[in-house]
């Protein structure tokens, strides 16, 4: 006997991919001062100063976990976040946008920000003018846990992770943060680094991913809708486990969302994690290690037994997929994934210091910008440029790496560190129709695989399925949870129907 069912889709827009967006066109970035970087065209963007620290009675800080988004229109500035507080397109601090963490993480920093690569990040509720501010942090009972014991040998992970909304309607216009430190995770240790998010294939939610516990690969992943944020649904792979040394890492997408990637971590973590990504359910399938090239930095400081430059601080698609692109302390390598030859796949764009040693900062996190360039951050920059790679879809030296070419010169004191976090908002709708089910697929009976018991409380059996993926999947087609082994813990979730898929396979199954 089959159950069917009936779905109507209305499929909005398939609007691909498109430059019209225009929320990811400004760039406010620096310490001390803030910088504003305008994209115009295709040149580089310029750069001015945004915000006057003598307007106001603090400096300002966006340094390495900063974000930012603009109107999608007009690319109009709409407010900037440091990871910890949220300022206007005045500059002055948005109403009721300080304290978006617990106290004793934000009275720790004289200038409250966040202190490591992808610390928050901005995503639209749809269309109705308010937006998501997503924050990982440190909770107060946390934090003097790991002041008390000395920060457990130097690893203290994160156990919280927050969001904010602000809805851009109120103020006049300036915005007011309108829910606060809302939790989505608590008492789970979480990375400092790695979060970032795609567009789901409707064109209108989101897939927002971020790196669980210490030692594992395990992904915390949440579909972000208008009206609601749906989640963790979790994916765990067996490596690389990344280690305690979350100072440094980062996640990107393909520009068309097909692809996903990270890096993170020293020495024996000195690997690429790479999967194909669904825009669909937001899984991550067909996992590759990469192993990245170890080489010296050329920094006599480091340039010592036991300390080459083994530290991977960002990664980064060309905007054409061909190409990943991986920052270190002191070298930038080029990785053509397609290519099956290892020694023809590597390329090292540059090997060593792009100035003076009394003045390298080494090489932060890596952001593609909407001009098609790859915009490379300092760690602990103090300076004034950034170096860029102009042409990134092209094979080795073509690439261009351009040594300080994102500057502003001028005799302020001001640091400029990294690009903001920022999804790629022009990520459109893929045309692709979405529920996992179709009719011909729901079947009650088959000589491939078995559930059992069926209804049941607490745990699905799974027989004659070995070492394939099973997943469960609620009545609206969201997937909940997948893996190989042969039975789903189903106690956590709400008495009703569900599916269980395998093999292409689909069979209705009841939570009582």
């Amino acid at each position: 006997m089959r159950n069917y069912i009936v779905i109507l889709l209305c499929l909005l827009s398939i609007t691909g991919y498109s430059q019209n967006n225009r929320a990811g066109s400004r760039w406010i970035i620096g310490g001390s001062f803030a910088l504003e970087a305008t994209f115009t065209d295709t040149s580089r963007p310029e750069i001015k100063v945004k915000y006057d620290t003598s307007k106001i009675a603090y400096p300002y800080y966006y340094t390495a976990g900063q974000s930012n988004i603009c109107d999608s229109a007009t690319g109009k500035l709409l407010f900037s976040t440091t990871g910890m507080l949220i300022h206007d397109t005045t500059g002055a601090i948005m109403d009721n946008g300080d304290h978006l963490v617990d106290n004793e993480v934000y009275n720790y920093n004289p200038y409250p920000e966040a202190p490591t690569t992808q610390g928050s990040l901005i995503l639209p509720k749809g269309s109705t003018g308010q937006y998501y501010v997503f924050i990982p942090t440190l909770s107060d009972s946390a934090f003097d846990f790991y002041i008390t014991n000395n920060g457990a040998n130097g690893a203290v992970p994160y156990d919280r992770f927050l969001y904010n909304v602000v809805d851009m309607n109120a103020n006049g216009g300036l915005g007011k943060v309108i829910l606060k430190k809302k939790i989505l995770l608590q008492g789970v240790a979480i990375h400092k680094t790695m979060m970032q998010a795609c567009r789901h294939s409707n064109g209108v939610d989101w897939w927002l991913l971020k790196q669980g516990e210490y030692d594992t690969n395990r992904i915390y992943r949440f579909l972000v809708k208008v009206d609601t944020i749906e989640g963790p649904f979790i994916q765990e792979f067996a490596e690389p486990k990344y280690p305690s040394y979350d100072l440094t890492g980062q996640y990107a997408f393909s520009k068309d969302g097909s692809k996903f990637v990270s890096v993170q971590g020293k020495g024996e973590m000195n690997k690429l994690f790479m999967a194909d990504f669904d825009r669909c359910t937001g899984e991550l399938n067909n996992p590759q290690i990469i192993n990245i090239p170890i080489d010296s930095t050329t920094y006599p400081v480091l340039d010592t037994v036991g300390h080459l430059d083994s530290i991977n601080t960002g990664v980064c698609f060309s905007p054409n997929g061909q190409f990943i692109y991986i920052s270190k302390r002191a070298n930038i390598y080029q990785y053509e994934y397609q290519q099956p030859d290892s020694m023809l796949a590597w390329y090292r764009v540059q090997h060593g210091a792009d100035t003076t040693l009394q003045k390298f900062q080494y090489y932060g996190h890596l952001v593609r910008g909407i001009d098609e360039r790859i915009y490379i951050g300092n760690v602990g920059g103090q300076r004034l440029q950034m170096s860029v790679i102009d042409k990134p879809d092209i094979k080795g030296g073509g690439c261009q790496f351009c040594r300080k070419c994102f500057r502003l010169d001028t005799n302020l004191v001001i640091g400029m560190n990294a690009p903001p976090n920022m999804p790629d908002y022009n990520l459109g709708a893929s045309g692709v129709v979405c529920w996992p089910l179709g009719s011909s697929e729901i079947s009650e009976k088959s000589s491939e695989w078995e559930i059992y018991p069926n209804p049941a409380s607490s745990i699905f059996y799974i027989k004659n399925a070995a070492g394939k993926k099973k997943a469960l999947y609620n009545m609206i087609g969201t997937k909940l949870f997948s893996t190989y082994k042969d039975e789903i813990d189903i106690k956590k979730y709400a008495k009703g129907i569900y599916f269980i898929r395998c093999e292409g396979m689909s069979k209705n199954v009841i939570i009582e």
